[in-house]
């Protein structure tokens, strides 16, 4: 009994040290698995920050370290300010209205536009060659070329440097929100007023205003330097300089840069506190699809089907606009990021040095804004509808435009293949040869985006280091233009090397929305910047042979 007693104890006692034992093992082994796993992580996380780190610290600065030309602003004594501004202010009183049935267009404005040039630049007028329509073959193209020959024998190409003086119409019906009339060129001080003080005529004014200073200085180009400056870029050049380029190819010319509008300095980019100046390397195509619907039977308005030809055309519409393009952060948006990625904060740094982890951060980011999402995909809107007869029948048909704005990478046949994979309607048929009322389109519909320049060639680092010199604070970079200019007409290997699009003017947001808008004004400030821009591009361009 005494060893029974003891056997059980013995049971009793060695159980629950067994259990106590085995509850010791099998709480140890979790703790230590979780403490390597946590090690383990840590590790990776510590990797990975080093990895991100060393990626952001792979951005070196792209930006040019050059001395301002003028640090402390320009002095009147330097430039007529004054005198410059009124012949700003003359041009913008010429009405010089661009349409797309140009018998529309008012000529005695054009030819006044020429003669103020001819009057007011005798220097240009006397020393640089004028070409007009009769040369291009068509004397009803008011669009202008000058030729500034070289002082050299040597052979090398050419520089094209373009602007355009016709302008987009007023609306009637904004004419009591401007504060001074929009063909006035009133001049208050701070601001010139009136259509073209930004698009584009500044830039006409300014380029003669830099070259009439360099001829009376006593400079000579060391290659040719041609201007063009076009009547009709508002309505697609297609008798301007679509018509100069030809000429140019007719007679050999090689061009080694083109420059236009399309670029500019802009305040307010995505985590860089300094202005950029963005330089566009390349542009949007453009396409213009009419989408039609048509019915064999529309049938009654008091009976109604479910499905009648607006409903067909508003789903389509609806369908693409909840299915965009996709996003890209290639090309252009890349590019752009290697230059203003350094300039920024450690963090934004980090992100934009990761782009491949961190891409649809920076898309988001960019996305938040417009231009920012113009910047990144193929864009595509309705602009125009047309259905219905009265207002008690169904119309059989309905058509409306759409237009798109094509990234560089994509075509238009891509573009197009795209629309119908995403409406997916058999009864919504495609056109991109012939208007709403199913008539030819007496404009180009579509045109695709342009090649891409180099970002590291001569022209771009003359055009790079001028922009520092004139304007030290900004940060410089390239990118993709959105809109269509004239400078596509030059955009062929057989003609030029690169073409550049970049107007050196200073915009914040507002400012942007003056551009075709009311109350269009160029800070008088910013146009005389403008003009020492043009002749230290030229000095930096032409002063010393480049090739």
């Amino acid at each position: 009994m005494h060893a029974a007693r003891r056997l059980g104890s013995e049971q009793q006692v060695g159980i629950p040290a067994t259990a106590n034992h085995s509850m010791k093992i099998t709480t140890r082994c979790p703790r230590s698995k979780a403490k390597k796993l946590c090690t383990i992580v840590l590790a990776c996380i510590a990797t990975l920050c080093v990895l991100l780190i060393a990626n952001a610290a792979k951005l070196k600065s792209l930006q040019l370290k050059v001395l301002a030309i003028d640090p402390s602003g320009i002095e009147p004594s330097d430039i007529d300010q004054d005198s410059a501004l009124a012949h700003l202010s003359a041009a913008v009183q010429l009405p010089t209205i661009s349409h797309r049935n140009r018998a529309r267009n008012n000529t005695t404005a054009f030819h006044d536009f020429q003669t103020l040039l001819e009057s007011t630049y005798p220097a240009v007028t006397t020393n640089l060659s004028k070409y007009t329509g009769e040369d291009f073959g068509d004397p009803d193209n008011a669009s202008l070329l000058y030729q500034w020959s070289s002082s050299s024998n040597e052979d090398t190409s050419a520089v094209l440097l373009m602007a355009h003086y016709d302008v987009v119409p007023v609306e009637q019906s904004t004419l009591a929100n401007w504060k001074h009339p929009p063909f006035s060129g009133a001049i208050d001080g701070e601001y010139v007023w009136g259509r073209g003080t930004l698009d584009d005529k500044c830039a006409t004014i300014a380029l003669m205003e830099a070259c009439e200073r360099l001829i009376n200085s006593g400079f000579r180009p060391q290659r040719d330097v041609y201007l063009a400056f076009g009547h009709d870029e508002e309505v697609g050049g297609r008798y301007g300089n679509q018509q100069i380029s030809d000429w140019m190819r007719s007679r050999g010319i090689r061009l080694s840069m083109v420059l236009d509008e399309g670029g500019g300095i802009y305040r307010g980019v995505p985590g860089l506190d300094q202005p950029a100046a963005l330089i566009g390397i390349a542009e949007k195509g453009f396409l213009n699809i009419t989408m039609t619907v048509q019915l064999d039977d529309a049938g009654h308005a008091a009976i109604p089907p479910q499905e009648t030809a607006i409903v067909i055309l508003a789903n389509a519409i609806t369908k693409l606009q909840q299915t965009p393009f996709p996003t890209k952060l290639d090309g252009g948006i890349s590019r752009m990021l290697d230059y203003l990625g350094p300039e920024m904060s450690f963090l934004d740094r980090v992100v934009i040095g990761n782009r491949q982890l961190f891409g649809s951060l920076i898309e988001n980011r960019f996305s938040n804004t417009p231009a920012g999402n113009a910047a990144l995909r193929t864009t595509m809107v309705p602009t125009m509808i047309e259905s219905g007869f009265t207002e008690n029948a169904l119309p059989s048909a309905a058509t409306a435009n759409l237009h798109l704005r094509i990234q560089p990478g994509e075509t238009v046949e891509s573009s197009v293949s795209f629309v119908r994979s995403v409406i997916q309607d058999d009864r919504v048929t495609l056109h991109t040869d012939r208007t709403l009322d199913g008539t030819p389109r007496d404009q180009l519909p579509f045109r695709e985006p342009s090649r891409i320049s180099s970002d590291t060639s001569k022209s771009f680092r003359a055009l790079h280091q001028t922009i520092k010199q004139v304007y030290p604070d900004v940060t410089v970079a390239p990118f993709f233009v959105v809109a269509s200019t004239d400078s596509a007409h030059y955009d062929t290997p057989a003609l030029s090397q690169d073409v550049y699009r970049f107007t050196p003017w200073n915009l914040d947001q507002t400012g942007l929305t003056l551009i075709h808008g009311v109350n269009e004004r160029i800070s008088t400030r910013e146009f005389v910047q403008m003009i020492r821009f043009y002749e230290q591009l030229l000095i930096n361009l032409v002063g010393n042979t480049q090739d």
